[in-house]
């Protein structure tokens, strides 16, 4: 359905915007910098161990160390974002100079970097909210799994020894859905004093006992997909790969019908649309950890 000024008041003397209330920072690209690669599958060596010296007494034989090799290979998601614009909205955000179009176009760019967050996490098309065939990881896929049962420091504390235990991975950042992260925050021990003070109210920490911190509402998958029930993700970042292999601006399309949705010139509608083409390489779901809620608790 395209925007129409039905769904928004015209200013007279004051000037008004679409405005977007809710801003949340995007997990995977605060805690995992991005790796832009060529367009194409992505593939990476991992070894299953670092490999181990020997001490070497005179004239002794030398060995092998038995180290295996496996690899990972990700290949392209194609993503787009549509959005249809009747003429008269904008109209009226040429005569009334509302914002209308820059805002749609910045929400539309938005989108983008959000669906990063949901196919990385959780594997699903963030138009439907159901699991995408064309992902085949995703850092939900983990064995690495604590109950929430309302103590989240102890939550998180158990979270972070799963993966830290292993001897094989170091963890390095933490996402937090938003009410956990306040909940995180405000955790109080018996005598009521704050567990962990450093958190504020946990609405724009960047740190936690050393773990970069994101908050981001696509750690439960929520709105675009019912409610996962993870509430913390926790593991060493550095185990996952993503980029953008394409990346193209949004674009204003006035003709045809972009998406089945009617001609644009007989409706008096333009489409504006961004896509991107990136890929998501997991190397071990087993070096994250997830705090999850079971649903219809």
């Amino acid at each position: 359905m395209a925007l129409e000024t039905s769904s928004f008041s015209l200013p007279t003397t004051a000037l008004g915007a679409i405005v977007d209330r809710v801003r949340d920072e995007s997990v995977i690209a605060k805690l995992s910098p991005e790796r832009p690669t060529l367009f194409g599958n992505v593939a990476a060596v991992r070894l299953s161990r670092k490999p181990r010296a020997q001490i070497v007494a005179e004239g002794a034989q030398k060995a092998a160390d038995d180290v295996e090799l496996s690899s990972v290979t990700a290949s392209p998601i194609k993503i787009q974002t549509t959005v249809r614009v009747s003429d008269e909205v904008r109209w009226a955000d040429a005569d009334h100079q509302m914002g209308i179009v820059d805002e749609v176009t910045t929400a539309i760019a938005g989108s983008i970097a959000r669906a990063v967050d949901l196919i990385a996490i959780h594997g699903i098309n963030p138009l439907t909210g159901t699991a995408a065939t064309s992902v085949t990881a995703a850092l939900n896929d983990t064995n690495n799994r604590v109950a929430a049962a309302g103590a989240p420091t102890d939550e998180v504390d158990e979270a972070v020894g799963l993966v830290a235990s292993s001897g094989v991975h170091l963890p390095t950042g933490l996402g937090l859905d938003p009410a956990y992260a306040f909940a995180l925050a405000t955790d109080k021990d018996d005598e009521g004093r704050r567990l962990n003070p450093e958190l504020g109210y946990g609405l724009n920490a960047a740190a936690y006992h050393g773990l970069g911190v994101a908050r981001s509402s696509a750690v439960s998958g929520r709105p675009e997909a019912e409610d996962t029930g993870i509430r913390a993700i926790v593991g060493d970042f550095g185990q996952l790969a993503w980029g953008f292999q394409r990346n193209l601006p949004v674009s204003v399309i006035e003709f045809g019908d972009p998406d089945g949705e009617g001609d644009l010139q007989r409706l008096n509608q333009v489409a504006y649309r961004a896509e991107a083409v990136l890929y998501v390489a997991i190397f071990d779901v087993d070096a994250f950890a997830v705090v999850e809620e079971q649903q219809g608790s």
